[in-house]
């Protein structure tokens, strides 16, 4: 099952499509147009297009080829990773919580998943999510580092082009 599906165009090259009451590209109209001789559902908010897009929660600029953590939610990020690291208990669910919410984050951070290995280790094993599970120093000491990297780094990842044949290569 794919929900999500991606593709480049003209920039402006336009077409109308009806049921939407919008121009689209020239692609994405014909897609849509195919979809619905399939009988494949799909909704208007979901057909972005566009020089920047908002996909799980990221900017991607296709064009510059990068994928950008928006400022606010990297400083909800940090401010939630330090409190969460300036206790000396927490439950299961909140260990989770903030291992997900980080996980997230490693979409334009990949290099930074080592500071997680600590809360992984401290989670390993338990089930009840709501048992206490202290916060050892190596917990704390991985978290302020994590946190510390997200904060200063510029939250770009960026992807290299490359010109590819899918017969010869």
């Amino acid at each position: 099952y794919v929900d999500d599906d991606f593709g480049f165009d003209e920039w402006g090259k336009l077409e109308y499509y009806e049921p939407y009451d919008i121009f689209y590209p020239s692609k994405q109209t014909k897609l849509l147009k195919l979809w619905d001789r399939l009988g494949v559902p799909h909704s208007k908010p979901k057909q972005l297009f566009g020089l920047q897009l908002v996909i799980i929660g990221f900017n991607i600029d296709p064009n510059a080829m990068t994928a950008t953590m928006p400022e606010e939610s990297k400083a909800e990020l940090v401010l939630a990773i330090r409190h969460f690291a300036s206790s000396n208990r927490r439950n299961l669910q909140e260990y989770q919580q903030i291992a997900g919410w980080a996980n997230w984050s490693f979409n334009v951070f990949p290099l930074l998943k080592p500071g997680l290995c600590n809360v992984y280790s401290k989670m390993g094993g338990k089930t009840n999510p709501f048992a206490g599970i202290a916060l050892n120093n190596a917990v704390k000491d991985d978290l302020c580092w994590l946190s510390d990297h997200i904060e200063k780094s510029n939250g770009i990842c960026c992807f290299d082009a490359v010109d590819w044949d899918p017969i010869l290569d």
